[in-house]
């Protein structure tokens, strides 16, 4: 099989919000991959990526959804629809070999209810801000909330049938009532955006560089969410590839090794004799070394906030000082070992 050039995967710092609102590169692409990676990682982030989200609910004193509650100034299905909207951070274990979890809440208090006042039993709630009912004078509100991990959406006339399948699991004091059904929406990524750019549109070999923008609902992180898309989907083809790891593929080029003594990496931005406003302004991007800098190109040194025109051409100049002066250094130690080997030989 012929080797291809090995792809980068990388954050773009320039354009993240938080941990759960990001773009992600990837390049570079053999020409047409950018569309065809990206659609399937695209499918897969919004469709298929592992939460929890309740299922089924039995309020007290409630036998429909379309029940007005006394004492509470929302009705049954008003209730229901904010309820639903609580997003709880998925904790596997917790959920045991039934995938099955229950949630309680009581309260009298007159006001307003959100979510932060919901005991969760060690299933964290990332809207806490939610709002939930406001409870009347002499009013109260309790219910049992039930909650199961999948994928997707599940309407709420398909959970009526899993209410059946799980029957007496869904244990509750509440005794009077009838188990509601719930619309599951257990899909934590709430947008998922591709673009795809050429590389060297001048080549007859034209790359493409991939970029991935993910924006989560918090209860994931926007990069663990893009790694379990990828397991996903490499599942899938290693059925087809009929391989057991990815070790045997060996698709990519190996990268040459270089003789520098001082890794890249480690090199300190201020080397390359930057203005005082392009160093603060890249250290603020979380750019801190000379490797960072030289990966960059002049479309993601643009988008890096407080860098202006002047300042974007004088890293760029830099960067080509930097890296004529590191060809130098090479060449002159190819030299230093042809030397050596001559006088050897003439001992």
């Amino acid at each position: 099989m012929e080797k291809i050039q090995k792809i980068t995967y990388k954050e773009l710092v320039a354009e993240k919000t938080n941990d759960f609102n990001t773009t992600f590169v990837i390049e570079p692409l053999m020409r047409g991959f950018g569309n065809t990676i990206g659609t399937v990682i695209r499918r897969t982030l919004l469709s298929s990526i592992t939460s929890v989200a309740p299922f089924a609910i039995k309020i007290n004193n409630v036998e429909h959804e379309f029940q007005t509650i006394s004492g509470i100034r929302e009705d049954a299905i008003t209730l229901v629809a904010n309820i639903r909207k609580i997003r709880f951070v998925y904790k596997p274990e917790l959920f045991g070999k039934d995938n099955l979890f229950k949630v309680s809440f009581k309260a009298n208090e007159e006001g307003e209810v959100f979510a932060s006042q919901i005991e969760s039993q060690g299933l964290e709630i990332v809207n806490k801000d939610q709002y939930i009912a406001t409870i009347s004078k002499g009013g109260s509100l309790e219910f049992d909330l039930f909650l199961r991990s999948g994928r997707g959406y599940i309407d709420f006339e398909e959970n009526k049938s899993i209410i059946s399948e799980y029957g007496p699991k869904l244990e509750s004091k509440i005794k009077k009532g009838q188990f509601l059904a719930i619309d599951s929406d257990f899909s934590p990524v709430k947008k998922c955006g591709i673009s795809v750019e050429d590389l060297n549109s001048s080549s007859k070999t034209i790359e493409e560089r991939l970029k991935i923008h993910v924006e989560t609902d918090g209860t994931i992180q926007s990069k663990e969410a893009l790694e379990q898309a990828a397991k996903i989907i490499v599942a899938h083809f290693q059925i087809i590839g009929n391989f057991d790891a990815l070790e045997t593929i060996q698709l990519f080029e190996e990268n040459k090794e270089t003789k520098d003594k001082t890794p890249k990496m480690s090199v300190s931005i201020e080397k390359l004799n930057l203005t005082i406003r392009s160093l603060n302004a890249l250290k603020r991007s979380g750019y801190n070394t000379v490797d960072e800098i030289m990966k960059l190109s002049d479309e993601e040194l643009s988008n890096i906030k407080n860098l202006g025109k002047k300042s974007v051409q004088d890293i760029i100049d830099r960067r080509k000082e930097w890296t004529s002066k590191e060809e130098n250094i090479e060449t002159e130690g190819e030299e230093e070992v042809k030397s050596d080997t001559n006088e050897e030989g003439e001992e």
